[in-house]
């Protein structure tokens, strides 16, 4: 446990690691919950389909992207002014493409997960089947095909519960499903392999540039918020200790307090002053302000 601890204080990609592991666990919690149920109604089977396939990918791929650091970031990043130091754009694609490969990850697994059950496809595409290729349905003649179909994913249904060509026409489509499936594991594989190993042997020096820079920036931004919170603590002590410690004096309370309270407002220029004029990373100079 402190092993794990540890390895989520060591940094962003560590916290966003994590938040993508949540997100994966809570979309296979939420697939195994739900259960999978047909409406078997023509017109209705494949709208359906595709919005239990599609929907939550998408809610997951925003959820993704909104909770990782890396948004916030990039937005900064991408908003404030250059002043005088220069936006490493090849860092900001790396960064992008680290938040949108993580928040891709549970909607991909979603997908791939249903083509494997193979239900989704089976409720979807039935109805396109020809029923003639698997046998027809020649002991229902008073019945429209359409209808039939329709009715393929339901096992329940007590007419085609023992037909030979439902049967047949669920097998072909779930073995369609699965390879489907199968494929798209082994074509992420490959993909991944290949941004995982030919990328740092054709270019390791940039590789290595960029694995830097984006340590700095995450170091950066962590030291940024222990400094505010240092700082705020500092100011708030010494406002309240300020406060009780000066004697009973209704106006020489309201003066100290008036200029107690100058100092954040002061410390909101500094931040400012980062915002708009972040300083150059070789030859920085300490601040000239020191906080006491």
């Amino acid at each position: 446990m402190e092993r794990v601890l540890k390895y989520l204080k060591s940094g962003t990609e560590a916290k966003m690691n994590a938040v993508c592991g949540l997100i994966i666990l809570t979309s296979m919690i939420t697939y195994k919950v739900y259960e999978f149920k047909c409406p078997c109604i023509p017109g209705f089977n494949k709208p359906y389909s595709l919005m239990v396939l599609l929907a939550p990918p998408f809610i997951f791929f925003f959820v993704g992207v909104i909770v990782s650091q890396y948004c916030t970031i990039l937005t900064l990043e991408c908003s404030r002014p250059e002043g005088n130091r220069e936006k490493n754009k090849k860092l900001l694609r790396q960064m992008f493409t680290a938040m949108i490969a993580r928040a891709l990850a549970a909607p991909v697994l979603w997908i791939l997960v249903c083509l494997l059950d193979g239900k989704a496809l089976v409720c979807a595409f039935s109805e396109t089947m020809d029923p003639e290729q698997f046998g027809g349905f020649a002991d229902f003649v008073e019945y429209d095909t359409a209808f039939l179909l329709a009715k393929v994913p339901c096992k329940s249904f007590g007419l085609l519960h023992t037909s030979s060509t439902r049967k047949a026409i669920s097998r072909f489509l779930k073995f369609l499903s699965q390879g489907i499936g199968y494929i798209t594991i082994l074509v992420f594989i490959v993909l991944a392999a290949v941004a995982r190993f030919v990328g740092p042997m054709l270019n390791p020096a940039v590789s290595l540039q960029l694995r830097y820079w984006s340590r700095y920036t995450d170091m950066e931004e962590k030291y940024f918020e222990e400094m505010c919170i240092e700082h705020n603590h500092k100011i708030a002590e010494r406002n309240i200790k300020g406060y009780f410690e000066i004697g009973n004096d209704r106006e020489e309370r309201c003066k100290a307090n008036t200029e107690l309270a100058e100092a954040p407002v002061e410390t909101l220029i500094y931040v400012d002053k980062w915002y708009h004029s972040r300083p150059s990373i070789l030859g920085a100079e300490p601040p000239d302000h020191q906080y006491k």
